[in-house]
């Protein structure tokens, strides 16, 4: 599979978001990846995007607990933008309540542990496929 054009990592913690963005360069996952340490953030950059006709992106992973808007706050917010966007939960949390809840929301494809690995990668890109 060709390298997804655009990705967005939002992510409150900087040494995640370094990281991910490293094995995505590694993997040649993505051309261009934008990171957001607050989802209010990439929310607003999305929504310029799409009103200004710039690119989206591809692919968006983002974590659940975060201050101020986390994972589910944003994730509810999205869907209204009726993006066809995937998404992919993106967190630390073992919680089978999270996994359980990440499936109720459309947009939601796929729920990745942290941290990142190749085999996630792999299945990031099975799914986006």
């Amino acid at each position: 599979m060709k390298p997804v054009n655009l990705a967005y990592i939002i992510d409150d913690d900087e040494v995640i978001i370094y990281l991910t963005n490293r094995l995505f360069s590694k993997e040649a996952f993505s051309n261009k990846v934008k990171t957001f340490t607050c989802a209010e953030a990439a929310l607003f950059e999305l929504q310029k995007a799409i009103q200004n006709n710039e690119e989206i992106p591809d692919v968006i992973l983002f974590d659940i607990n975060m201050p101020k808007m986390d994972g589910w706050m944003f994730i509810q917010e999205f869907e209204k933008l009726g993006c066809k966007i995937p998404t992919f939960v993106f967190t630390s949390s073992i919680d089978q309540n999270d996994k359980t809840k990440s499936y109720q929301y459309r947009a939601i494809k796929g729920f990745i542990t942290k941290p990142l690995t190749k085999l996630s990668i792999e299945k990031i890109k099975r799914i986006i496929a």
